[in-house]
């Protein structure tokens, strides 16, 4: 059989030497991404390939894997499981362990043959990306190291997050970080798009599109298959059927040089043409690994498609001679050489035969379940319509995926398939082993994981539609409490729902009351309700410890820590927190770790004990990066320790711990803490466009919804930059705009705006009276026994005295001492 590929890589030079370049600068310590689009069959991979080889020649590690799209669905993670996957292959188990680090746990949930020390951990994607960076950085200390994420046009949502996160936090490392998708799968509201339109504006990414081979370029091509330059007439009719496509080019040689009477003018029929050119018994075999998806088993090829042993490894051989099937990187299986050929042949089966195939499918992994998962058999069975199999085999996988090794995004699909079918099956709930609220609760759980809030709302409705609050109470509050997770993860009022469930439950001690009334504590403690935020955790504390609910247990304390420190009881509220973190510590829960010591850093801030502060958020801070949790907690802790150095006058170690926090990449709406204090920092500066600029970009995160902290610390930054232009009248209505009437908000940032705005009106040359009043009045309302109302009482009291015209200066002397104290 004459080769197909070509031995050589054609009309490609610039293009390897802008990988080259970019790998350059990655091995002196600058990551670089390269991006390459292109539509199928351009050369992608062949591209990849050599410039892969070349950077192994020059002394780089190269991990690769490509995304997978099965049944229309794409595998989440699977660029990352192959390249894990050859990893492992490639290293002792010592140094496997010492590269994965704390990235193994999870990873075990995409890779069940990691072995791991108990049950896999939870993919939760911002700590997963930091650990995930954290594997990368560690491969890369010894030589550097490429990672070839190929048909990024198939990534799930996951994986795509997991490319952008990495393009903005790989700083510092020998990383280079390869791309690869398919430039005419991108529908207008693909998801790549817009994340490439993104990654434009990043200065370490550059971006390649593949262009078409010209007609010289083809007879190049031609006669690195041949041997020999071809004759003018071929490269002629080569050229104008592959219109320079590098695949259709070696596919359309193939079928001039079969001596076909007629060259097929579509894509589709020039793949077919080849096929019809084979055997029988190879054209089974391509039409039974077409329906398989990605990669298929011998043994599985075996028992779909009938044939006996010999005619299936002939029809074998004959598929990989001629360039159609290659044996996969384990050796354990076959897949399509080229993504286009699979889809010719799967879409050219009649819609009999594809069920009939898909069907065989299921029989074969129900008899044999060694052969592929049940998430595979789901598909199978939901694609061969047998629609009461599909139903119980996605529930299953569903099931089992969350305990197990899956995704949480994976286990939503699962639920969400069984919910698709379940009006279509006669007795679902016997087949499913689960009434249809069971599964809409597995999927609100699922959804939550997955960070698909919106949906948790959707499948929250059709559930409370079908409970009875007074017959399934229990079933109900829980419902209620995942519902106001979502929402409070949307920032939305979680306290109807919350309400809602307390009622429901009662005062029996069951887990769900445990749950709820935590939430509740967390809820008022982020509303300011400090007495609601006691009592509700004084009493998840007290049902928590009834259960033996340990986990619960922390959270409570936590929330009822903070709750107390904000009454006034510090030393007593550190005491509760710290006995949530020991609860924790002994759990290996380092999320609650974290939260405690961010609460910890907040409480001791608040009592202006600045340097205990500092010193739990350096604790809470080095948890967060040994557990991949610094993207996402630990932004939260970065703020804290700012603001604590901010206020000891230590600015350049506050604009440090800034900087480092707002160059990594994380979810924008976990970035306002930091950035709010990077902004009251600049403006402290005088560098007033910068501070602008910040409190800009945290104005159109947060709008005008009621996240009382952010809202106040962002109008007063707001009301000083207005201030210190002279826009008085824009001053005041930032401050009314952090100071709503009849709003509960924390006293620590209700003093700054009260002060803030008598400042303003002191300033303005035309002191409204009515105003100057309002704000003394607002202030004599809030707690005096804090320590923020110790500081800032005497200012207020010197500024309002200022605003009247009385300036006088015992009263500004008892303020800068209050300070002092």
């Amino acid at each position: 059989m004459r080769r197909l590929v070509s031995p050589v890589l054609v009309a490609r030079d610039d293009e390897l030497a802008l990988i080259a370049s970019a790998a350059a600068r990655a091995a002196e310590g600058t990551p670089s991404t390269v991006i390459v689009g292109g539509e199928a069959g351009i050369g992608k991979t062949r591209l990849v390939d050599a410039a892969a080889e070349r950077l192994e020649e020059e002394g780089f590690a190269v991990l690769r894997g490509s995304c997978v799209e099965l049944g229309g669905e794409a595998l989440p993670f699977a660029p990352l499981a192959d390249a894990v996957r050859a990893l492992a292959r490639s290293l002792d188990e010592h140094a496997l362990d010492d590269a994965l680090g704390p990235a193994r746990a999870m990873l075990a949930r995409l890779l069940p043959e990691l072995e791991i020390d108990g049950p896999a951990t939870e993919i939760q994607p911002g700590r997963f990306f930091e650990l995930v960076l954290g594997m990368l950085g560690r491969l890369a200390e010894e030589r550097p190291l490429a990672f070839v994420v190929e048909d990024a046009h198939w990534a799930d949502q996951g994986t795509l997050d997991l490319i952008a996160f990495l393009v903005r936090a790989l700083r510092g490392v020998r990383v280079l970080l390869v791309v690869t998708y398919r430039s005419d799968e991108l529908h207008r509201g693909h998801p790549l798009r817009r994340m490439l339109a993104e990654l434009e504006r990043v200065r370490s990414v550059e971006r390649l599109e593949l262009r078409r081979f010209t007609r010289t370029e083809v007879a190049e091509q031609l006669a690195a298959i041949r041997g020999e330059v071809p004759p003018a007439d071929v490269v002629d009719l080569v050229h104008e059927r592959s219109e320079g496509n590098a695949f259709l080019v070696e596919e359309m040689l193939a079928v001039v040089e079969s001596g076909g009477a007629e060259v097929p003018p579509s894509l589709r029929d020039v793949l077919l043409a080849r096929l019809e050119q084979l055997s029988e018994p190879a054209q089974r075999v391509l039409r039974v690994a077409a329906t398989g998806g990605g990669r298929v088993s011998e043994e599985l090829l075996a028992a779909v498609s009938g044939l006996a042993e010999q005619e299936l490894l002939a029809g074998l051989r004959e598929a990989v001679e001629n360039h159609l099937l290659v044996v996969d990187d384990e050796g354990a299986g076959y897949r399509f050489r080229h993504a286009l050929a699979r889809d010719a042949v799967y879409e050219d089966l009649l819609p009999g035969e594809r069920v009939r195939l898909h069907g065989r499918f299921g029989s074969a992994i129900e008899a044999s379940p060694s052969l592929a998962g049940v998430s595979a058999l789901a598909w199978h069975w939901y694609a061969a319509l047998d629609l009461p199999r599909a139903l119980e085999a996605s529930v299953r996988a569903a099931r089992e995926g969350a305990s197990g090794a899956a995704l949480p995004e994976e286990v939503a699909r699962h639920c969400e398939r069984a919910l698709e079918v379940w009006d279509r099956v006669p007795d679902a709930e016997s087949l499913a082993g689960v009434d249809h609220v069971g599964l809409l609760e597995l999927a609100l759980q699922a959804t939550i994981a997955s960070g698909q809030e919106a949906r948790t709302l959707t499948h929250a409705v059709e559930a409370l539609a079908e409970l009875d609050p007074e017959q399934d109470p229990r079933r109900t509050a829980h419902v209620l409490y995942l519902r106001s997770e979502a929402l409070r993860r949307l920032r939305r009022d979680p306290f109807p729902d919350l309400d809602r469930a307390a009622g429901l439950l009662g005062d029996e001690p069951v887990r769900e009351l445990a749950n709820v009334l935590a939430g509740l504590a967390n809820a008022h403690i982020f509303d300011g309700n400090d007495e609601q935020a006691r009592t509700a955790g004084l009493r998840a504390v007290e049902v928590a410890r009834t259960l033996g609910a340990a986990d619960v247990e922390a959270n409570a304390l936590i929330s009822l820590g903070g709750a107390r420190s904000y009454l006034g009881d510090v030393d007593g509220g550190a005491a509760d927190v710290r006995e949530g973190l020991a609860i924790a510590t002994r759990l290996q829960d380092p999320d609650t770790c974290v939260r405690a010591h961010i609460v910890l850093s907040d409480t001791f801030e608040v009592a202006q004990r600045h340097e205990e502060a500092i010193a739990e958020a350096e604790a809470g801070i080095a948890i967060a990066r040994r557990h991949g949790l610094m993207h996402s907690l630990g932004v939260f802790l970065a703020g804290n320790q700012a603001e604590s150095l901010v206020r000891l006058g230590r600015f350049d170690e506050a604009a440090a711990v800034l900087d480092d926090a707002l160059s990594n990449h994380a979810d924008q709406s976990r970035l306002v803490s930091p950035r709010l204090m990077r902004a009251e920092l600049l403006l402290r500066l005088g560098r007033s466009d910068e501070a602008r600029a910040d409190a800009a970009a945290t104005r159109a995160l947060l709008g005008d919804e009621p996240t009382h902290q952010y809202q106040a610390h962002l109008c007063l930054i707001e009301a000083e930059l207005a201030r210190s232009a002279g826009d008085h009248d824009a001053a005041r209505t930032a401050i009314d705009r952090g100071l709503p009437e009849g709003e509960p908000m924390l006293g620590r940032y209700v003093w700054p705006l009260v002060w803030a705005g008598l400042r303003i009106e002191a300033e303005s040359g035309e002191p409204d009276a009515q105003r100057v009043e309002a704000l003394r009045r607002r202030g004599e309302r809030l707690d005096p026994a804090t320590q923020p109302a110790q500081c800032h009482r005497p200012l207020v009291a010197a500024e309002a005295a200022r605003a009247e015209g009385a300036d006088d200066p015992e009263l500004w002397e008892a303020a800068v001492a209050a300070a002092r104290s």
